[in-house]
Formats: structure tokens, sequence, C-alpha cells
């Protein structure tokens, strides 16, 4: 008797979810937006295809593997623990032991196998390592890329002519999940799209799972630009603007395997008022190692610094490698570190920068700075929706003389928080008048 499974307790599809399970094409795109179960319907496809073709091979993949493991390999997780079923009862083999679903877990590999002979690898496409090219010899009967956006299109066409596996009665399969952005993407999946392939729009909206204020508290949270790709899946949302950072470059430095190296360094954005964030990033070489936020009035400005001379000890940051935002509520806190011997730097935005051809003040100045960051690939931050989405929303503007200008914080509603105290923590200015010590 042919064994069965029943996963009915951990997945229960959505109808949007049903669709992207039911439709015949051999490519697939879900999603177009957060939250909409797109994930889930991705593992729980490669799971089936592994159930019904015995001996299939397939991967699943993200940019990189510390990502996948955060988000994909958290829902694989979830069928590792499956037994297999014979008669109603639980299947055994010869020694009386219940047999799994999944028989091994080779972490170092990374694969799993089951019991019928099927495989599943995984694995991070931007990786050095072990990343596509450990890979390469792989003959695929499916594969699953989540947040495909993130990825190179050459990366997904490697990927792409491993699917020739030769099994009886098997449908090659690829499907991809993705958040609305300008790229490669849009323009191939998108704007035309290809033979026998499907995109499947996703709504938070269409999960029932989800609270049901969820979607009217991150509309309070998010930029307009954000909340027409990140909730109403508009593909356009993120186009037509003097963005400092494309969503592709941020995604990308998400968890970037980048060695802390040298000595730390921390920017601390001060705000007060309404649900401002005060903000320290504590950094080493391009890797962020903290970034905590906390909410003070002015009356507890006493500990506020108490909190970022705790997180200058903890961490034994040189007071040079010290950068604070020092206007309004800022120069307060400056001022009473400084009364402490804490001999950090002042960074007024407004101020002129180092570099005054390109830059209207130090504000835009540490912002390029930033930037170069994300385009040599020479930083990583944590995976964390308020960053991203302060970064990606980000605009400039060239003003008088054809300098670089941030777009003004009223313009965006919302003061940048973290993204404010990420760009302090990388910025470095030349020093102005330094003390000169005589040996």
């Amino acid at each position: 008797m042919k064994p069965s499974i029943d996963l009915s307790k951990l997945y229960k599809p959505h109808p949007r979810q049903v669709l992207f399970h039911q439709a015949p094409q051999k490519g697939r795109l879900f999603g177009g937006a957060i939250r909409g179960g797109k994930t889930k319907a991705g593992v729980a496809e490669g799971i089936q295809l592994s159930i019904d073709y015995p001996g299939n091979v397939g991967i699943m993949a993200r940019q990189n593997l510390p990502a996948f493991k955060r988000t994909v390999m958290v829902e694989l997780e979830r069928y590792f623990d499956v037994p297999l079923m014979q008669g109603g009862e639980f299947a055994k083999d010869e020694r009386g032991n219940i047999r799994m679903m999944i028989t091994q877990h080779h972490a170092t590999d990374h694969y799993i196998q089951f019991w019928n002979g099927s495989r599943i690898w995984y694995t991070g496409l931007g990786d050095d390592t072990r990343g596509l090219a450990s890979q390469m010899g792989i003959t695929l009967g499916w594969f699953f890329i989540d947040q495909v956006e993130e990825c190179s299109e050459i990366h997904f066409n490697n990927m792409l002519g491993r699917l020739s596996l030769n099994l009886k009665d098997i449908k090659l399969k690829y499907f991809l999940t993705a958040n609305p952005m300008p790229g490669w993407v849009k323009m191939r999946f998108i704007e035309s799209c290809p033979d026998d392939f499907i995109y499947i729009p996703s709504l938070p909206r269409d999960n029932p799972y989800l609270p049901p204020n969820y979607e009217e508290e991150l509309r309070k949270m998010y930029p307009e630009e954000l909340v027409k790709s990140w909730l109403d899946g508009d593909w356009s949302a993120m186009e037509g603007g003097n963005f400092v950072f494309s969503g592709n470059e941020v995604n990308r430095a998400i968890d970037l395997d980048i060695k802390p190296e040298g000595e730390k360094h921390l920017g601390i954005d001060i705000s007060w008022g309404g649900t401002d964030e005060n903000v320290a990033i504590v950094r080493q070489g391009g890797k962020v190692l903290l970034m905590e936020g906390w909410i003070y009035r002015k009356e507890d400005a006493i500990q506020s610094v108490d909190k970022i001379i705790s997180i200058i000890n903890e961490h034994q940051i040189p007071h040079k490698n010290i950068n604070i935002d020092a206007v309004s509520g800022g120069s307060l806190i400056y001022s009473e570190l400084v009364k402490r011997n804490y001999r950090i730097r002042p960074v007024v935005a407004g101020e002129k920068p180092d570099d005054e051809t390109k830059y209207i003040n130090q504000r835009a100045e540490m912002y390029f700075q930033l930037q170069k960051r994300f385009r040599d690939n020479s930083i990583s931050i944590p995976d964390d929706r308020t960053l991203v989405g302060q970064l990606t929303v980000l605009k400039y503007i060239i003003a008088g003389e054809r300098k670089y200008q941030l777009e003004s914080k009223e313009k965006m509603n919302k003061s940048p928080d973290r993204a404010d105290a990420l760009a302090l923590a990388f910025y470095e200015p030349k020093i102005k008048n330094p003390q000169i010590r005589w040996l």
C-alpha cells in the first residue's frame, strides 16, 4: 500500500494561493505585495512536487543564505517531522520505527532528502562560497526563488538552464515570489509576460490569517510610495523619482556576508516629538552590529545620555568614531555627553560639506557616502522593514550650481530616524582643525 501524507494541519491555502497551486503554466510569479502568503505557497509547492514525483530534484533559493534561513527555511522546517501514514496508522520500517516524509537534513551540504528519493537543495544565489556555482551540475525538475527581485537575472537564467530532469510524467516548473520593484523582473514578467507563464498578484488583504488592523497600521507607518508598492502591489510606484538608493541595492545588503573588521563606529540620531525615535547604530567595518531605537521626551534627556554611554562602553567605541545629530534636541544630548568627557563629533545636517562642489550640505554628503557603500556591496544591514522603507523612499534633487540636495523631511511626512542613524554611523568627514600633539 502506497504511503499517505497529511499536510492539512501545516498549510491551508487561501483563495489566491489556491490559484497559484492550480495554475497549469510552467512558470509562475506569485505576489506583488508583502504578507500575501508568498513564501508559504512557494515552500508548499516545492514539498508537493517532491511528493508527487519520486526522485524529483528541486532548488529553493534566495539572494543570500542568511536571508533564506530567516524566511524560507523557517517555513521549510515546519515539514521536517511529518510522518508517513499507511492504512490510517503510522507507517513503520522493519525495526518498528515511524517512517518520516523527510529522512535527512544535511545542513552542511544544504539539502533535505525525502523517503521516495526526492531531494530539495537550498542556496543563496549571490553567495560566493556556497551559492549556485556549487550546484551547477544538478539537473532540476523545478526551482523556487523567493524575492526574485533581489537576485540577478543571470542567476535566474542559470537556474532555468538546469530545468531538464527526465522523470515519468513530470511537469517541469519554476515559481517565483517578488515585491514590486523596478528592474529586470518587472520588465521580463510584468510588462511582457513570457509564453507558458502567469503572474498571480496577492495582496495583504487576500491573506485571511493576518490581524484585522494589520494593513491599516502599515499604511500609517510607511510613506506613500511604499504603501503603493508593498501594500497595493503597484509595480510603478518606485519609479519616476530620483531615489538615493534602489530597492535592489538595499535588499542585497540585508545580512550580506561581510566580516566585521577594524574599529567600531557609532551613529546617533536624536528625535523628539510624536512617534519619532532616537536611534543608535553600531557598525564595524561594513557590518551593522546593533540598531537600537527608543522614545524619550525632552525631560528624559538624561536617560537618553545614559543609554548612549552604555552602548559606547559596551561596544568599546573610540570617541573619535562617534557621530551624533547635533540639531535641536540633539544639541542638548551632545552637550551633556561633552560634559561627561565624551569627545564625540557633532554633525549638523545643514552645515557645509567637505566637498562643496557636489553637495549642498552635510546631510546630502553623508547619504551619498552611504550610497557608495550599497553600490560597492560593502555594507551589511539587518533585515528591518522600517529601515528598508526609510532608505528606499529617500529622494534627491539637483539644486543650485548642480549640487545634490536631499528631499526635505517635511515632504516625507515622517522623519527617517533609522536611515539617518545609519548614514551617521558610516559618515567619515574630514577632520577639521585637528588638535596637534607635539611629541
